[in-house]
């Protein structure tokens, strides 16, 4: 019989896995290594770093701006995650009722939003929330409205919703696509039980199709949370973290203390409480949602 290129010693298989091993390590873990290394210094990317221990985060953590970044975060991830999760498994129950052809083109006319750059579509935004020839404003006051027509980037009460919608746009879409995948998984036979019991749409969505898309629902919520927690180019493009730090997260500041202040030090540390955060997160996420997967798997 031949044998596989692989069915060779444990010294033979290391050789194959060396070059990716390498790889990984000098793109992945080096960074993650130097960046840590970097928060334990005080340095303006000229001079020698100044080794100061703990005395960047003990400055984060006294730093009341960063606070407002992390609340912001944590109000962005309801238009991060929330609504794209909810408006996705809604429109993908619905959807998967249609023909297939009607299907598709609805679930292409809806992803395509997933495939732009989210810097280019927060120029296109930013344009169109323009307060003086944006079309929203524009639209509002050519139907009476004009009243509502705001400066919604410069608002301070409007501009975290005027960005969120764009991330809410931008994501539900692509959460659609995989909950019809996931119906699509699910045994027809069980509908088919459900319209012979009698049961109603509503009571087959949930009683049977959200509980069996668990799976589904933890991919999507470890997907979005991730992305919102390392949210930048959107809002870096249509505000730049303000009105008065009124849209700014934790990597629109670390851009500011590193390329603005020259602080790296203070800048990789906001990194690296970031990074802890988003293993934190998954790791609830694994734990509340995951265990649910089980139950109904």
């Amino acid at each position: 019989m031949k044998r596989s290129a692989l069915d060779g010693t444990q010294q033979t298989n290391f050789i194959y896995l060396l070059p990716g091993l390498l790889l990984y390590a000098a793109f992945v873990f080096g960074p993650i290594v130097a960046a840590l290394g970097l928060s334990l210094t005080s340095w303006d990317g000229l001079s020698v770093p100044k080794w100061v221990g703990l005395g960047n985060y003990a400055d984060l953590f006294s730093d009341s701006r960063f606070y407002i970044a992390l609340r912001n975060n944590a109000e962005l991830m309801i238009f991060y995650c929330v609504l794209p999760l909810v408006l996705g498994i809604t429109l993908a129950a619905c959807v998967w009722n249609l023909k297939q052809r009607e299907q598709l083109a609805l679930r292409t006319f809806l992803f395509l939003p997933y495939i732009m750059p989210t810097a280019v579509l927060g120029i296109i935004w930013a344009w169109l929330y323009n307060p003086a020839f944006g079309p929203f404003n524009q639209f509002l006051r050519a139907v009476g409205l004009g009243r509502f027509a705001l400066p919604w980037l410069g608002d301070f009460n409007f501009v975290l919703p005027a960005v969120g919608i764009v991330a809410t746009w931008y994501f539900f879409g692509f959460c659609m696509v995989i909950f019809l995948t996931g119906i699509q998984r699910i045994d027809p036979s069980l509908f088919d039980a459900a319209k012979v019991d009698g049961a109603s749409a509503r009571k087959t969505f949930f009683w049977i199709t959200l509980p069996l898309l668990m799976p589904e629902i933890r991919v999507v919520l470890l997907l979005t949370v991730i992305a919102s927690i390392k949210s930048f180019d959107l809002i870096f493009t249509m505000t730049r973290g303000g009105p008065a730090n009124a849209t700014l997260v934790p990597n629109i500041y670390m851009y500011q203390l590193g390329f603005e202040l020259n602080r790296f030090g203070a800048a990789a540390a906001i990194a690296i409480v970031g990074a802890l955060l988003t293993f934190a997160i998954n790791y609830a996420i694994h734990r509340l949602v995951g265990s649910r997967s089980k139950g109904v798997a």
